[in-house]
Order: structure tokens, then sequence, then C-alpha cells
């Protein structure tokens, strides 16, 4: 068989591979027992000590000398952190500025792809707008590159034109609740662990906005052909059988035997198949299989299991989780196994029996009236043209350079406004009595509960924002500021 069509354990595609198949009947027997098979002498060395990984809400038990490799995530957007890079993404920053200026917008009248570029303080950092390619006309991509520490942090979005105040809500968000996580550190409060980092869950927001994509694989020291991958993701609401690896299996053996009944992959033999149970997961399926040996390909192990999943549950997503032997260079029958068959089964069963959702500690308020309806935390954001989602103050997002006081009373289900702010009178606009004024999109933040605006306050916003001077106005702007026609536009208003 040609390597090109061996499915390799490698994070480019841990997410698809696809086992080689056999003609055997499934194995009866529904695998729920932890540690099935028994390490041998060499394994029990092995896991003698061992270290617990975290990924995305759940974790693992590995040999402590396993190397942890990561891959892609997504919670929601895509967040890669640099450690000891702060340096690194702020030239990362620089060069997709200059990226976007170079280029031009053809279904924009050629200008430049770049939008806006906003800059945040807290954390430090710069949210860049630009459109996605010189074709592009609603489909933008929006990098957030932050400085943590002495870390580097860049959050990167795809969204529509019309998506882009949110996705730039979203990217503060991520930017301003994500901490650094050491390899072994395993929080228990509710969120994501990624590679360096942990990002908790919006308070009360129970994870329903935090389905998260996570990819990370394991290298064994003692084993180095031995690779071994986990895929968690968002449950497929529209799952059919044909998104089954079962079925994919059955399938492909159907195929096979039709192109050639001698066909190589069908001399696989299979070690294990049938249902598996994991803690949580219950509706699991199995294959162990090993292939043949082949001129120039070595028998190599091809384990894999995936599970359905709950839509719409991030505690209980779709789980894929592989493992082969024999890699060298990410190809699967490159270098002999290592591994005997009942190694090979006893260190997938001693693994994969302990991932679990990671326990986490929740505090919570119970409110006294048991009609008053859940309020989102205080600090929520919601960008302009969003729908409220909680009656109260807010106020323009200090993080984004605002000035701060321009607080509004907005009810729940109204649309999220325009920030008016107001520049110093030109001597002409004084002796007229007209205050030049400004309307432009920004991040509102949820500030205070109250239910209805006071009188006193109001007048003290008024007086507030009618000393905004023009100096002040220039510093103010942030990444809803845009060099297309979006941006700022002049409204005629007086104080």
């Amino acid at each position: 068989m040609n390597l090109s069509v061996i499915k390799c354990m490698c994070l480019a595609s841990m997410a698809f591979p696809v086992l080689l198949l056999a003609a055997c009947e499934d194995n009866p027997k529904e695998w729920t027992t932890r540690n099935m098979t028994a390490l041998t002498p060499r394994l029990q060395t092995v896991f003698e000590k061992t270290k617990t990984v975290c990924f995305g809400r759940f974790m693992v038990d590995v040999p402590a000398s396993s190397t942890v490799v990561w891959g892609n995530v997504d919670i929601p957007l895509s967040v890669k952190v640099y450690p000891a890079g702060a340096d690194e993404v702020n030239n990362l920053a620089q060069k997709f500025i200059d990226d976007l200026k170079s280029e031009k917008a053809i279904n924009h009248d050629d200008v430049p792809l770049l939008l806006s570029v906003g800059i945040m303080a807290q954390p430090e950092g710069k949210i860049i707008t630009g459109y996605e390619d010189f074709q592009s006309i609603d489909d933008l991509r929006i990098n957030g590159y932050f400085r943590m520490n002495n870390d580097g942090v860049v959050i990167s979005s795809r969204p529509l034109r019309e998506e882009k105040d949110q996705a730039i809500a979203d990217i503060t968000s991520i930017a301003q609740r994500l901490r650094r996580r050491t390899e072994n550190e395993v929080p228990v409060e509710p969120g994501n662990c990624i590679e360096y980092a942990f990002l908790p869950d919006k308070p009360g927001s129970d994870g329903e906005q935090s389905q998260a994509l996570i990819r990370i694989g394991f290298r064994l020291s003692e084993f180095p052909d031995t690779h071994l991958s986990i895929f968690v993701g968002p449950s497929n609401p529209h799952h059919t059988e044909s998104n089954s690896l079962k079925w994919q299996l059955e399938r492909l053996e159907t195929n096979l035997r039709a192109e050639d009944p001698n066909h190589p992959q069908l001399k696989t033999k299979y070690l294990r198949k049938g249902k598996r149970q994991i803690h949580g997961w219950i509706d699991g399926f199995e294959a162990l299989s090993r292939s043949a040996e082949q001129r120039d390909i070595h028998s190599f192990h091809d384990f894999g299991m995936d599970f359905r999943g709950v839509p719409s549950d991030p505690m209980k997503p779709y789980a894929d989780v592989r493992m082969q032997t024999g890699v060298a260079d990410n190809v699967a029958g490159a270098t002999k196994a290592s591994l005997t068959d009942e190694e090979a089964i006893a260190v997938w069963d001693k693994i994969t029996s302990t991932i679990r959702l990671r326990p986490t500690t929740v505090i919570t308020v119970k409110s006294s009236g048991a009609d008053m309806k859940p309020r989102i935390p205080l600090g929520e954001l919601a960008a302009t043209g969003r729908v409220c989602p909680q009656t109260g103050w807010w106020e323009p997002d200090e993080s984004h350079g605002r000035v701060a006081g321009q607080r509004q009373h907005i009810k729940a289900g109204e649309q999220m406004p325009h920030l008016v702010t107001y520049g110093k009178p030109s001597l002409w606009q004084k002796f007229k009595g007209e205050q030049p004024a400004c309307s432009m999109a920004t991040v509102w933040k949820l500030a205070s509960y109250d239910d209805s605006p006071v009188c006193a306050d109001t007048e003290a916003q008024s007086a507030a924002i009618a000393h905004v001077s023009s100096s002040d106005l220039s510093t103010i702007k942030n990444a809803m500021d845009e060099t297309s026609a979006d941006g700022p536009s002049p409204e005629a208003s007086s104080p």
C-alpha cells in the first residue's frame, strides 16, 4: 500500500483518521471496565509515575515522561499563547497591519484591506480589522494581539461584516478573562484549558457560549513510535449514522471488497471492536486493529473510538480518540512497532479509561425573590447594534479608551446604541451656540442593575459629556473607528 494513503497520528489529521479494515465479527462484549488489560512489567515501569493533563473541560492521566503536543484550539475563537513572546506577538501585529495595507479591496473601490487598528489598555494590545482578501465583499479578518506579562497572545476571528462589532466584543472578553496556566495545573473553576493558559467561563454563563474544539496529542518517551490523540468538539445536532466511525468502517470495507477481494487493507486483524463506555460517555464505539506486514510498510496498530455526545452540552461533546504505533515522521508503518498487541491494548485501556470531566467548584448565589429573573453578570459586554441582554446602566468599555462616565440606561430587548461624543467647539460654533458631536459604534459594558434612571445622574452625565475636549477625542478612537465608510459620522447636535 502507498504510504500516502495510510492515516498517520499527527495533529493535522487527528479529527478525521480512518482505521484499516479486516473481515471479522464485532466483539460482542461492551468494554466499560477501567484497566481492562493488565500491564506488562515494562509497562508497569512506564506508568509507575503519571501526570494529569487538563484539556478543554476534561482531563486525562498519562505517563509522567510523556510529551504533550497541542493542536489548534477554538474556545470558541482561535487562541494561541506565545510563552515569553510578547515582542514576537507585537511584531506579528505589525506584519498583519503591513500586509493589510499592501493589498487593495477590488470590491470596495480599491481601498486598502486594513479597516481599523484599535488600541486596548487592559490587557495591553491591539485589535486589527481588515477584509479577508482582495476580493472579499463581507468577509473580514479580525485579530487581537495582546501582552500577558511577558507572554504574547493572538486571538483570531473570521466574521462577516455585520458580525464585526460582536466579534470585537468576543475578542475583548476572551483577552480580559484569559490567564496563564502551567502544564500540570488543573483549575477547579469552570472553563477551558488550552496550551499555556486557562479561559474561565463568563460568570453565570453555565458554559452555554463556551463550546470548544480542542486537539491534543501525547508521545510516549519510552515508546516514541506510539502516538495518541484526543479531539473534542460540539456534538452535531444533525448527526446521522454516516457520521459514525462504525458506519465509515463498514462502508470502507464494502468498497474495498468491491474493488479487490484481496486488497491489502482487508488483511488487517481486529483485536477488538464494539461498544465502549468511558465514565459519562456511554454511546461510544471502538475498533482496535493491526495491519498486515507489507513490503516497505511495517505492521502497525491503528486504534480508534468516537462518542456522539449531546448537542449543545459542553460537558458531553463529540469525542474522537486515536492511537497508532510504528509512527516515524508522522507516518504510521514507517518504523517497526515497539509494542506487542497485548501491550498496545493495555496502553490504550490504561490511558483512555482516565479521560473524564474535570471537577469544578461553582459558587451559586440565590436570589431572595423567587420570581426574580436571573441577571447576567456585571461587566458583560454588548456591541452597538446588538439586542440589549439586561436592563440596567451601561457605559463604554474603558478598556477601549473611552471616556468614563458616559453611562446610559438601556432596557433589555432594546438595540444597543451608538456612542455620541462631543468635541471642543470652534469660535464660530461658540458664537452660534453649537456643539460638535460625533457618533460611533462601541462596545458597552454593564455597570449596574438600577431599574430606572435618576434625574440627577442624567444631568451629571450631560455635564460630563459636554466637557469632553477635542484632544480627548483623539485618544478614544478604538477598534470601532474604521478608515472606511463605516467610520464615525458627524451629527448635528446641541449640548
